[in-house]
């Protein structure tokens, strides 16, 4: 419940404020890249990315604040791209997160095995952005301890950040995610 309520807290703020200091992990391009018609973004990567970051977001409440990480990939074909990944691998999702004024959600999966060899349960918030200034797929993990699992200092980042990274280039075609998804997102917003 703890592990819930923090990531709720942090997805409520995870538009506003965020840190500008950004840690990339990977300038190796993956995919097949495809030119776009945005200047700013000249090509994304179909099955793959530019390159991933972690990204500290500063979540600020009743003058409280605090970072929590981020594992961007950039230059998607797909914002979605993330959540899909969770879709094929576990199912519809736990709960959805509809931060004020998004006419689509944050995605959450609690108590989920990530790992292969590791008994360890994770629960991943899953979002994106495509926009002219920006375009990715994103999670956000914490463990059954409530840690950041994007953290400089845990032990298991890496393998935590290889399970999208390989899932990203392996993505399938299968279209059931997107069936699923966009039902639920014209029934939350009023159309049919």
């Amino acid at each position: 419940m703890k592990q819930l309520i923090l990531i709720s807290f942090i997805l409520t703020v995870i538009l506003g404020c965020s840190s500008s200091k950004s840690i990339i992990n990977n300038n190796k391009a993956v995919g097949i890249k495809q030119k776009s018609f945005n200047s700013h973004i000249p090509y994304t990567y179909i099955n793959g990315y530019k390159n991933y970051e972690i990204k500290p977001i500063l979540s600020i409440k009743n003058n409280d604040s605090t970072y929590t990480n981020e594992l961007r990939f950039n230059a998607v074909n797909s914002a979605m791209y993330t959540k899909k990944i969770m879709y094929d691998k576990f199912g519809k999702w736990d709960k959805e997160f509809w931060p004020d004024g998004a006419n689509q959600p944050i995605l959450i999966w609690e108590k989920r095995k990530l790992i292969k060899n590791q008994n360890e349960l994770y629960s991943v918030a899953t979002n994106g952005k495509e926009s002219m200034k920006e375009m990715f797929a994103s999670v956000i993990v914490f463990d059954s301890k409530n840690q950041d699992c994007l953290s400089e200092d845990y032990k298991l980042k890496d393998p935590v950040v290889n399970f999208f990274a390989t899932k990203i280039k392996n993505l399938s075609s299968n279209h059931d995610f997107y069936d699923v998804y966009w039902k639920m997102v014209k029934e939350h917003n009023g159309a049919k």
